[in-house]
């Protein structure tokens, strides 16, 4: 597995592109810049897959439609978020004027324990409610993409629409009760460590 990671959009989301040797990839949170996403796709020759995404919050999707129509891509969408990508209050693409892109409707809804395939990739999704109501990570051989789950040194807030701070402190703790270390890809910033999140993060603790 390899992993490309590009900050994009107004709130630098991360981007992740996750392919395999034979260049079957994945799109994770296309949160803009759509044409970048699109050469770094065209420059590594990768086929794209699928379109995924973490949850519905306008930064981790305003490239998801151009991607998805230049790739021929379906796009999958986190159980429990769907209704958000009609409602620009759950998504907060009200804070975004002109910002709405393509209009976004899911080919999968993805759930708690679903294995993806894309290629010999497999991510399997661990439900995290608390930032959103469908709020996932995915979890890769020894990687862990946490969307605005678990940051380095932080989480997501919980004080947008469907925000549930009891849940993401559930959702937290099913993370911290994960067999092993994982290499972690936040939605934002830095990468970091299942481990060191464990010993310094003090919402794991």
């Amino acid at each position: 597995m390899e992993i490309v990671t590009l900050p994009v959009g107004p709130l630098q989301a991360n981007c992740i592109l996750l392919f395999d040797e034979e260049k079957n990839a994945v799109v994770v949170d296309p949160g803009g810049d759509a044409q970048r996403i699109l050469a770094e796709i065209r420059s590594r020759g990768l086929r794209v897959q699928a379109v995924l995404l973490t949850h519905v919050h306008f930064d981790h999707m305003l490239a998801a439609g151009e991607v998805q129509a230049a790739a021929g891509a379906p796009l999958w969408v986190p159980e429990g978020d769907e209704g958000a990508l009609a409602d620009p209050s759950r998504s907060l693409l009200g804070w975004m004027p002109g910002q709405g892109g393509l209009p976004l409707k899911p080919d999968r809804l993805v759930k708690e324990g679903d294995v993806l395939s894309v290629g010999a990739l497999r991510l399997t999704v661990i439900a995290t409610p608390g930032h959103t109501p469908g709020s996932c990570c995915y979890r890769c051989e020894n990687v862990l993409l946490t969307g605005d789950t678990l940051f380095a040194g932080g989480v997501g807030r919980t004080d947008f629409p469907g925000g549930d701070f009891a849940a993401l402190r559930q959702s937290l703790r099913r993370l911290n009760n994960l067999e092993g270390d994982y290499m972690v890809l936040p939605g934002h910033g830095p990468s970091t460590t299942l481990d060191g999140e464990r010993r310094d993060n003090p919402y794991m603790q």
